[in-house]
């Protein structure tokens, strides 16, 4: 296998601190996470979470070398300054609560309503905040996503991500604070075979209420770009995040996303996997307190040769905690989607409820899909169920369409987005519109022959 070997990569770790001006207890976890993952092996292909994908793209020899730090970018996470409106005119009109835009070769901006920043609501580079607020800060950076946690066979990629992240975003919503538009973060990767390491922590207190979009497109000629975000949800708190992934089809992803919720918090994830030539997706949620709703809806339009992994984890450390997920694959020509799902009830955690769904439609014959759900039941009297389906298009559905003078595109059209229609209408009404338009998008071509096997 294809090993990842910056020429020195303990002097890239120094040279990101040197270059940052870090403070010495981040530079020290830095360096823990470097060690950790030159001491870790790659990840094992009969464990079953990676039996479908080959781990060498995320751990390219070309990539690392080409890997981008803030020396050659002029020293920083990115360069633009707060209030710059550098983004993109389409998303500065849409979001109207913060944007946070970077580019993968450094420059960028943030914008904030001021009426935010009066409430003391934070959304800045997280290189400053670990200057500037590291009482919050440091006991959260890492403790998710990290080479201490127990990643499901992931850990040495998030190691990598802990040891070299050279972009990052900080969110911080008060206590009892509503922000009432989403806080929209944009990514373009970089083109050509570079690594990008990036990472969001996002703490909102109790009470609080908050959406997040993350988006990430670019990453043309084989970028390779490494995602890592942790959430924190205190208690009676609500959380939306967004995650939409339109990279370009010959870049390689990994990202891995968990939130800590507590007591009474609710959390809602909604994911749309629609780019990249290969991608390996981890989204996990830790209930700790009871009262605890956590939701996840995604879906995935595949097509050509993309490589889909995905696997979720709702982890009920209490009782009385409820989890929820429905996770859609729609797949054309040589395509192929793994979903493992994992519902664990901790010792001691009654009344619990946990609800698992995950529905495939292949186009044609030549698309592929696995699924495995699994269930980790650790005590007594809650309610789980888990379901997964498999199938085809419907040759009815495709006639009835036909005979009333659709052509054949327009109706395999119609039918993908009445599949994820369900899902979409579950969401609340702004993040389904958003949603809906990248689906309307994506599928314009899904009724085309390009490709097909």
């Amino acid at each position: 296998m294809t090993q990842l070997t910056v020429a020195d990569p303990r002097a890239a770790v120094e040279n990101l601190i040197r270059s940052r001006s870090e403070p010495s207890w981040h530079a020290e976890l830095r360096r823990r996470a470097m060690s950790s993952f030159l001491s870790s092996p790659p990840p094992d292909r009969v464990t079953h979470l990676w039996r479908y994908t080959d781990p060498a793209p995320f751990l390219s020899d070309e990539a690392a070398a080409q890997l981008r730090l803030p020396a050659e970018t002029g020293g920083g996470a990115f360069a633009g300054k707060t209030g710059e409106a550098v983004a993109p005119p389409s998303l500065l009109k849409d979001a109207g609560g913060a944007v946070v835009w970077r580019h993968g070769h450094g420059d960028g901006s943030i914008s904030i309503a001021p009426e935010l920043e009066a409430l003391g609501v934070r959304v800045t580079d997280l290189g400053a905040a670990l200057k500037a607020s590291p009482d919050l800060v440091r006991p959260l950076l890492g403790s998710l996503v990290g080479p201490d946690v127990d990643a499901q066979g992931c850990g040495k990629l998030e190691a990598l991500n802990l040891a070299l992240w050279s972009q990052g975003t900080w969110i911080h919503v008060p206590r009892n604070v509503r922000v009432p538009k989403p806080i929209h973060l944009w990514l373009t990767a970089p083109a050509g075979k570079e690594m990008l390491a990036t990472r969001l922590l996002v703490l909102v207190e109790e009470g609080a209420d908050v959406t997040i979009i993350d988006e990430c497109e670019g990453g043309a000629n084989g970028a390779v770009l490494n995602s890592a975000a942790e959430i924190f949800a205190g208690q009676s708190s609500r959380v939306r995040y967004v995650s939409v992934q339109r990279l370009d089809r010959t870049a390689a992803y990994h990202a891995a996303e968990r939130a800590r919720v507590e007591r009474d918090a609710g959390m809602l994830t909604a994911i749309a996997s629609l780019g990249g030539g290969i991608t390996k997706s981890d989204f996990g949620s830790l209930l700790t307190g009871p009262g605890a709703d956590v939701e996840l809806f995604g879906f995935l339009l595949g097509e050509g040769k993309q490589h889909f992994d995905h696997h979720t984890v709702h982890d009920h450390r209490a009782g009385k905690t409820r989890s929820n997920l429905d996770f859609k694959v729609v797949l054309k020509d040589r395509s192929r989607s793994a979903y493992t799902g994992l519902i664990r009830i901790e010792p001691g955690c009654p009344d619990s409820e946990a609800y698992q769904e995950n529905r495939n439609l292949l186009l044609n014959d030549g698309a592929r899909a696995e699924s495995i759900p699994e269930l980790e039941i650790l005590t007594d009297e809650v309610k789980c169920t888990h379901g997964a389906t498999m199938g085809t298009l419907d040759a009815q559905h495709l006639f009835y369409l036909m005979s009333r003078g659709i052509d054949r595109a327009e109706a395999i059209r119609l039918i993908v987005g009445g599949f994820i229609e369900p899902t979409l209408s579950r969401l609340d009404e702004d993040l389904s519109a958003r949603l809906r338009r990248h689906v309307e998008e994506s599928v314009k071509d899904l009724g085309s022959p390009r490709g097909a096997a």
